[in-house]
């Protein structure tokens, strides 16, 4: 009689048993069906297909004047895809948004939103009456503190009470008086307390101040006062200085607001490589979530610190300061009176009203390409 021919059978890779040597591995059996084929994995069990890539906010400039409708092509981390002209049409040189997806998942030629327009919450799908607040770029200039006249509450608060300020623009933020943003945690309310610990830091600073001043700092005959007073108001500006950077930092992650100065410096190799990664290092750009990088360990706010937002706070603090009240709040949109001494800085202010619109774009810093 002629041997029995052999069975074929199909082993469905599984853990490892017993290693033969560096590169081969003897998996162990799976059990056959009566014919002698192995068993056909069911649907059930077939590994899920991997989740799509999440887009990334890129902001591009128009190569020429189009109309809407239009598509042309761009290029983002070396990767060429096709942008369609919002509505309204664009001009040369104009930035809008695209929503980027890289190539494996990207199915749809992105849609560009036009930067610098309000994102109305009723086109983003949220409630309330609207946003007022541009996205992709800063609603005014820096030096525009003057934009409403010296005696309006925001120029006052800036110059002569600068906490109090920076307290109604962290609470319009959701942030604590320390930097630290709470919108992502509804049980976190300490930002409620944020204003009041902004105003009682300022009562406090100016009795120190006036307390340990010297009747004559020349005469050196009051040492002790001398560097007390000193390191008072040390302390206070490099308190005033971190905050402000770190809430800088937070409105150009939230309203995709890209760097357009001081950029030479990470040329130089002084610290950070690039906008997007910011001054800290690698990592940062992750877009608000404590990823346990080393940057979002530094920056209580959680997201890229570029080395614009250092050097405006360290340069400029009541420009600085005046120009983000002003981005937050419309001061010129009925009903938005502005006064000095409330949480916010202004009248009829719902606890959303700084992110209302940017759903539509997404939090996340965004790069010119």
């Amino acid at each position: 009689p002629s041997p029995p021919k052999p069975t074929a059978q199909r082993h469905v890779p599984s853990n490892p048993t017993k290693s033969r040597g560096p590169n081969t591995t003897t998996m162990a059996p799976k059990e056959t069906s009566p014919s002698g084929y192995g068993t056909i994995p069911s649907s059930s069990t077939a590994p899920s297909a991997p989740p799509p890539p999440s887009p990334t906010n890129v902001q591009v400039i128009a190569p020429a004047t189009l109309q809407a409708g239009y598509t042309f092509d761009a290029m983002y981390d070396g990767v060429t895809f096709t942008v369609t002209v919002p509505e309204g049409g664009v001009v040369k040189g104009q930035r809008f948004i695209v929503p980027f997806v890289p190539p494996a998942g990207q199915d749809a030629v992105p849609r560009a939103t036009a930067v610098g327009e309000p994102i109305s919450s009723a086109n983003s799908g949220g409630g309330g009456g609207g946003s007022t607040i541009p996205t992709g770029v800063w609603r005014d200039s820096l030096c525009d503190c003057l934009r409403f006249g010296p005696c309006h509450p925001h120029f006052l608060n800036a110059w002569f009470c600068r906490l109090v300020l920076m307290g109604q623009i962290l609470t319009r933020m959701k942030m604590t008086w320390l930097g630290f943003r709470t919108r992502g945690n509804p049980d976190d309310r300490r930002w409620k307390s944020t204003f009041s610990i902004m105003v009682k830091l300022t009562i406090a600073y100016y009795v120190l101040d006036i307390l340990t001043s010297p009747a004559d700092p020349e005469t050196g005959d009051d040492d002790v006062n001398v560097t007390l007073n000193s390191v008072i108001g040390s302390a206070m500006f490099f308190y005033t200085t971190y905050v402000l950077i770190q809430l800088r930092a937070t409105l150009r992650h939230v309203y995709s607001i890209p760097e357009e100065s001081c950029l030479c410096l990470y040329e130089m190799g002084l610290c950070g490589n690039n906008p997007r990664e910011g001054i800290c290092g690698s990592g940062s750009g992750g877009g608000g979530d404590d990823d346990g990088s080393s940057s979002t360990r530094l920056c209580t706010s959680g997201v890229a610190v570029g080395w614009e937002d250092v050097c405006c706070a360290f340069w400029c603090p009541l420009c600085v300061a005046g120009q983000m009240a002003r981005h937050t709040v419309d001061y010129e949109e009925r009903g938005r009176r502005a006064v000095c001494c409330n949480e916010v800085g202004v009248e009829n202010w719902e606890e959303d009203d700084a992110y209302e619109g940017v759903v539509r774009v997404g939090e996340g810093s965004v790069l010119v390409v």
